[in-house]
């Protein structure tokens, strides 16, 4: 099962972009500022779903776990860690406590422990750590790895049960489940006011569907190059109507995916992207904790000059935190054939 795909794209463009606005959208909630233009939540699916498109092309085109997971380790794995592990020695410089006290919390431990493991919604916090800005957490960023470390365990489960019970059943079912399960949990919520519904939403199941709607499309493109022109218009109109009708927001993996993708590969001659140097990841992973750093050091006078500065801080940390991984990567055994 493969697929040939063009490799001139703008998906890194697009990286770029989604990360720039989660940044702007986490200021706006750090700062308590007018909130920007709309939830970051769209912005991290739309990162699911280049994510389930790319990930999943790279699978059907080398269908090896060994090889895919190895992939997976070089890429996400070091600048993860070198993140939690930065932001617990954030909270050992900023902390409010001695250090004695601070090292003397099982809170500590718990944070560094858990975020290691990919489960920052169990500890996000450190004691006496920004317990005076808007928000406490010491990088609110570091949620969704959990659930893109589950995307990718699942990946050669789905492409085996695609390859058994056919590509468009097992996808269609895949999607579809997903979007039920945040119907249902979310109508909860509405009923109970309950937070544990709330919750559940924003987990693993209810995300699935951002993740292989792409691949939906990728599974079938060239059907769906045939019906391009009429797929984006219905696309756009109804994200359109998602702002208005809020019902029209549970078919957003769907219509989101193929304005991503139609964008992705229409756009490229206009902004030639395909080559650019990718450091979006390591921008997502290092914005939050700068931004929290400088607000808890005073930098509020003028919420345009900290946007400036958190913005180039992020840029050049995310720079350097890119060539520390890649000599880290490099390092690692070579990749399975």
């Amino acid at each position: 099962m493969t697929v040939q795909l063009q490799k001139e794209n703008c998906f890194t463009f697009l990286r770029y972009l989604f990360a720039f606005c989660i940044f702007c959208n986490h200021f706006s909630v750090t700062t308590d500022s007018e909130p920007f233009m709309c939830n970051s939540a769209i912005f991290v699916n739309g990162f699911f779903i280049i994510s389930g498109f790319l990930t999943f092309n790279s699978f059907f085109n080398t269908p090896d776990v060994k090889t895919f997971a190895l992939k997976r380790v070089r890429r996400i794995l070091p600048a993860y860690l070198i993140v939690v592990i930065m932001g617990f020695f954030i909270g050992l410089a900023l902390t409010s406590l001695s250090i004695s006290e601070f090292l003397s919390k099982v809170e500590t431990w718990r944070y560094l422990v858990a975020n290691i493991f990919f489960l920052n919604n169990f500890q996000p916090t450190l004691p006496g750590v920004f317990e005076d800005n808007t928000l406490p957490f010491v990088n609110s960023s570091l949620w969704t790895m959990k659930i893109e470390i589950a995307f990718y365990v699942s990946v050669p489960v789905v492409y085996a049960l695609m390859k058994k019970f056919g590509k468009n059943k097992i996808l269609v079912f895949v999607v579809l489940s997903s979007v039920a399960y945040n119907i249902l949990t979310k109508e909860l919520y509405e009923y109970t006011h309950k937070e544990i519904y709330n919750m559940l939403n924003h987990q693993i199941p209810g995300e699935l569907c951002y993740f292989y709607a792409p691949v939906l499309i990728l599974a079938n493109i060239e059907k769906v190059n045939k019906m391009a022109c009429w797929l984006i218009l219905v696309s756009v109109v109804l994200f359109g109507f998602s702002f208005v009708v809020y019902k029209f927001y549970y078919a957003s993996p769907l219509f989101l995916s193929v304005i991503i993708v139609y964008f992705a590969y229409k756009a490229e001659p206009w902004i030639k992207a395909y080559r650019w140097q990718d450091i979006s990841y390591e921008f997502y992973l290092l914005h939050f904790p700068l931004l929290q750093t400088l607000l808890f050091a005073g930098f509020t006078d003028s919420l345009v000059v900290t946007f400036f500065i958190g913005l180039v801080a992020t840029v050049l940390g995310a720079v350097a935190l890119h060539m520390v991984c890649r000599r880290i990567s490099m390092a690692l055994p070579p990749r399975q054939a």
